[in-house]
């Protein structure tokens, strides 16, 4: 069966060290038992208020019991930004943290994510999290073949980014990698922060919901300065396919932005 993703989002807290659930809990498809290879968070602060920053751990925890090993204490990084020196500072990327792990879940495992800010923050930061998971573990592979589609966008509603179809010969999706910008005019308070969901009539793919590479702060001035990214690296699947399937690709931002957001999703398979 192939790697499937699935995600919720939120806010974290605004008190320092305080653990506040993200989004809804999740749960996983019935079937199982099903093999949770990565967990991921991301967070965007929404104010560049100087002296706050975002930024400490999220929590991992198998509400209904049928996850195993039980992942409790189930803290892993959730970093995030340092603090602002001015409200002019510019909107700053935020890195996918996204960790390998190995659960053993049942079939409508229920998971629930919680994230702890150690600052404490004026206005709440905006966060997603979630898991990718399937029946056995997706190595990472080399990329042979690499395909892509693009879109802007503004609403927060789920926007369809473009169809690729794949070659003829492909076998499997290998990895996948999406890159959410922003090249519009910034406007204040807006974070810039989403995710992807893959769909196709040719093959089973859902559910299919993935993280974006990174996610920008917001600023509260006119932004000075240009923040650098690292380079993101594909996350790594195992998706069957057939031949010259067409897969449908969507993504939607957890808030809107006024100037568009810039989307880009690579598919590599072999």
């Amino acid at each position: 069966m192939p790697t499937h993703g699935l995600l919720t989002s939120g806010v974290t807290s605004t008190g320092a060290a305080t653990k506040l659930q993200i989004g809804s809990d999740i749960t996983l498809p019935a079937g199982g038992p099903w093999t949770i290879h990565h967990v991921w968070c991301q967070i965007a602060r929404p104010t560049a208020i100087p002296d706050q920053g975002s930024g400490g751990y999220f929590v991992v925890d198998a509400k209904s019991g049928d996850v195993s090993p039980d992942p409790a204490p189930g803290k892993y990084p959730m970093i995030g930004s340092s603090i602002s020196h001015s409200a002019n500072a510019g909107n700053s990327a935020m890195p996918l943290n996204l960790w390998p792990v190995d659960w053993q879940a049942a079939g409508k495992a229920v998971i629930s994510f919680f994230a702890v800010n150690l600052l404490a923050m004026t206005t709440a930061a905006k966060a997603v999290a979630g898991i990718c998971f399937g029946d056995s573990v997706p190595a990472q592979l080399p990329l042979k073949f690499c395909d892509c589609v693009s879109s802007s966008f503004a609403s927060a509603t789920e926007q369809s980014i473009g169809t690729i179809t794949l070659s003829e010969k492909a076998t499997r999706i290998v990895g996948v990698l999406s890159n959410l910008m922003k090249g519009d005019a910034v406007t204040i308070a807006e974070t810039v922060i989403g995710h992807i969901r893959l769909a196709s009539n040719d093959i089973q793919l859902a559910p299919a919901m993935f993280p974006c590479a990174f996610a920008f702060n917001s600023a509260d001035g006119t932004p000075v300065g240009n923040p650098s990214q690292p380079q993101a690296q594909f996350i790594p699947l195992d998706i069957p396919v057939v031949g010259g399937s067409i897969i449908n690709v969507y993504g939607t931002t957890i808030e809107s932005v006024t100037g568009n957001a810039d989307l880009e999703v690579f598919l590599a398979y072999e």
